[in-house]
């Protein structure tokens, strides 16, 4: 028997050895699952990070908990939370529950407690006046702002969880980046928005407008 025959044999049984000890039973592993929350987004905003998988502990054949290890054709578990306020970690039983309906050829043994603690807050929105700081407005000497100060939009709406929207104060005031000014002013100045991904704004830019004029001797 040259080498090469009897590498061909040496593959041949690992191979049938492997598919027989993935057919049998009796394994138990933890795996990873993939997990969907669900909640109503328009009234509730999570504060903390909500689990993408979660671990549990399963006893299968050695086929079945490789599929499920490695996600083959496995859809994500949905949970949905009625009332996030009042609720703040997944319910281990009915995660139980769902995973034995849906994993009908692997014992599900439990569900570990890791990761399953969330927080959320009311999602509110807070309307903001935007103004243009005159005073901080640098002017060449002799030049004084000669007309109102145009700012469009002149409010704007940020959205978001209940504790940070509150904090914000009802004038955001924006700031002339021009030196030595002499002419009329008409740009784009950026809000000063907080900077806290979880706020939104509608708008993140004003149109400042006002015109400069020369004091006469």
């Amino acid at each position: 028997m040259n080498f090469k025959t009897l590498v061909l044999c040496f593959i041949a049984a690992s191979v049938y050895w492997l598919l027989n000890a993935l057919n049998k039973s009796g394994y138990t592993t933890r795996i990873n699952y993939p997990i969907d929350i669900r909640y109503n987004d328009s009234l509730y905003i999570p504060v903390s990070p909500l689990p993408k998988t979660i671990k549990v502990s399963v006893s299968s054949t050695g086929w079945n908990l490789l599929k499920d290890n490695f996600f083959f054709n496995v859809s994500p578990l949905e949970y949905e939370i009625v009332n996030p306020e009042l609720q703040n970690h997944l319910d281990t039983a009915v995660l139980t529950e769902k995973l034995t309906q849906k994993l009908r050829n692997t014992k599900v043994n439990f569900v570990s407690t890791d990761t399953l603690v969330f927080n959320f807050e009311k999602k509110i929105r807070k309307t903001i006046v935007l103004k243009v700081d005159s005073i901080a407005v640098d002017l060449e000497k002799n030049f004084v702002i000669a007309s109102l100060i145009n700012v469009t939009p002149a409010e704007i709406v940020i959205e978001g969880p209940a504790s940070a929207v509150n904090d914000l104060k009802d004038t955001f005031y924006l700031k002339v980046p021009a030196r030595n000014l002499a002419i009329n002013y008409d740009d784009k100045i950026r809000v000063p928005l907080p900077r806290n991904p979880m706020l939104k704004a509608s708008a993140e830019k004003a149109a400042v407008s006002f015109e400069v004029a020369e004091l006469l001797k």
